[in-house]
């Protein structure tokens, strides 16, 4: 996943729990998934073009679609006027009072024939603007340079960062009772290294220090930086899931797909699966066929290990991103016959803004009754 350069692209969101019923698939190798979702981005959601959303929701009733996916930004860019918060508005937003949530909500929430879809809304956990108004929040690598995108650990574990994307998960629960809220880009990387992030690993692991090379340098690759990392997404997770729960509404996470072993995880970003399964309802793993390289599990592998790990609580989404641009249908319609192969029981696409009249075409064939 290359983050920073598809992050405000990927403010989606990804497919929400129902019960599992297997249909046979008329495309053979294997059967459709019960919960069929298609996530629409910001790009879709905020939207001058009154046509843009009527067009959508005629493509989810094409694929027979049980689910979608709808954006509602970032802490600091709403795609909806948060109530005592106008400097969370994103531009489109203040410059029109628009609820474009509510309006895509309207435009997609039901399919043609009356059946109420299951809505999802996704929080991008990235920031942009609070950063530059709040350096403190910023992530640091290892030699102290601050992220333009990602907040620290300690920031989104007990800090500011973190107050905020509580307050927002509760603010759409209460709003719009979803089906669900879900988390993207909540991820670990390179930027866990800040003073605060260091007096957070040390309260966590009773370590006194960061664990260091023999030339002295951060060892990055520590098994105290994976544990530390999930032990602080987990309980991130876990403040968001309670503060959605008494809506009714269920929580929900992204999560990166293990690199190597199918039934691995990604502990190292923070994404311990069984750690974070203990905290929220489902998981949606990234399965970027187009980013992967040649070493990542296959499609089939991965969702068979899913199944054996969570069952439906685990969902597999695929991305349209490739290295030089969007996959090829081919690539996709391959990607979908492998998770029906694998008996995928909850699968969503992402994002809409890349799937081209092809790519709706294989969808189609794949979710058919």
């Amino acid at each position: 996943m290359k983050q920073v350069i598809l992050s405000f692209a990927i403010m989606v969101a990804t497919a929400t729990a129902s019960t599992v019923i297997m249909v046979a698939s008329p495309g053979g190798g294997g059967s459709r998934p019960s919960d069929r979702m298609v996530n629409l981005g910001f790009e879709d959601i905020v939207t001058k073009d009154p046509q843009h959303l009527p067009e959508l929701a005629k493509r989810l009733d094409s694929v027979n679609a049980t689910a979608v996916s709808l954006s509602v930004g970032r802490t600091d860019w709403t795609a909806f006027p948060w109530a005592g918060r106008p400097g969370s508005f994103s531009g489109e937003v203040s410059a029109t009072g628009r609820d474009y949530v509510a309006e895509a909500i309207k435009a997609v929430g039901t399919s043609a024939d009356g059946e109420k879809r299951d809505i999802v809304l996704t929080i991008d956990v990235l920031l942009g603007r609070a950063l530059q108004e709040d350096p403190s929040l910023a992530g640091r690598d290892v030699h102290g340079r601050a992220s333009t995108s990602f907040a620290g650990v300690a920031a989104l574990r007990t800090g500011a960062a973190g107050a905020r994307l509580v307050a927002l998960a509760a603010e759409v629960a209460r709003k719009y009772h979803p089906t669900a809220v879900d988390l993207t880009e909540l991820m670990f990387d390179d930027f866990t290294f800040g003073p605060d992030d260091l007096q957070d690993y040390k309260a966590t692991t009773g370590q006194a220090d960061w664990p260091r090379l023999g030339n002295g340098s951060i060892d990055t690759a520590d098994a105290h930086i994976r544990t530390w990392r999930s032990e602080a997404m987990a309980d991130i997770a876990r403040k968001v899931s309670a503060a959605v729960e008494p809506f009714g509404v269920k929580a929900e996470t992204d999560v990166r797909s293990p690199t190597k072993s199918a039934s691995g995880d990604r502990a190292e970003s923070g994404h311990d699966y069984d750690l974070l399964l203990k905290q929220v309802d489902r998981l949606h793993v990234w399965q970027y066929v187009g980013l992967n390289d040649e070493r990542a599990p296959s499609t089939e592998e991965l969702v068979r290990a899913m199944n054996r790990r969570a069952g439906s609580r685990m969902s597999l989404s695929l991305g349209m991103w490739a290295n030089d641009g969007i996959i090829s249908a081919d690539t996709f319609r391959n990607a979908l016959k492998d998770a029906a192969r694998g008996g995928a029981q909850s699968v969503s696409v992402t994002p809409a803004s890349l799937m081209e009249g092809a790519h709706w075409e294989a969808l189609k064939e794949a979710w058919a009754e």
